[in-house]
C-alpha cells in the first residue's frame, strides 16, 4: 500500500514574528515589561529597602495576568473574548430564557380581522338631502 503524507491545514498554523513568538505574544510581552519597569521604579522610590526577591515577586505578580492574554486560548478564543463571553453569560444574560416565536399565520389572521373591522366601522358622512330621503340613516359626528 502506498502511503502519501497529507499536508497540514494551513489555517491552523500560527504566524510568528520574532523566533517562536507570535505578534500577540511580543506585544503582550512588551506591555508586561513596561508595566514591570514602571512598577519596580515606583517600588524602589517608595521602599528602597526591599529585597530583590520581593521586587521580583511583585514583578511576576504584575506580569502574569498580562502574559496570560498572550498565551492562554480557551476554546480556541483569545482570552479577552472568552472573559467577555463568560461575563455576559454568567452576569448579564438571563438564566432562564423564554422561547418566543412569531406565528406568521396568526399575524395574517389578526391583520385580516383588523382590516375587516375597520372596513365595517368606517364612518359615513351623509349630506342633508340624503338624510331627508332616508330618515333611518344615522349621521356620525
Amino acid at each position: 500500500m502506498i502511503e502519501i503524507p497529507i499536508p497540514k491545514d494551513i489555517t491552523k498554523v500560527k504566524t510568528t514574528l520574532i523566533g517562536p513568538f507570535s505578534t500577540r505574544m511580543v506585544v503582550c510581552g512588551l506591555i508586561a515589561a513596561a508595566v514591570d519597569f514602571t512598577a519596580l521604579t515606583l517600588v524602589n522610590a517608595i521602599m528602597p529597602g526591599l529585597s530583590l526577591n520581593t521586587k521580583i515577586g511583585i514583578g511576576v505578580i504584575l506580569a502574569v495576568p498580562i502574559m496570560a492574554f498572550a498565551v492562554v486560548t480557551p476554546y480556541d478564543m483569545p482570552l479577552e473574548k472568552f472573559l467577555k463571553n463568560a461575563f455576559v453569560l454568567n452576569y448579564i444574560a438571563p438564566k432562564v430564557r423564554t422561547y418566543q416565536i412569531e406565528n406568521f399565520y396568526n399575524s395574517q389572521e389578526e391583520e385580516a380581522e383588523k382590516a375587516k373591522t375597520e372596513k365595517n366601522f368606517k364612518q359615513k358622512v351623509f349630506s342633508a338631502s340624503v338624510l331627508r330621503k332616508h330618515p333611518d340613516y344615522v349621521m356620525y359626528q
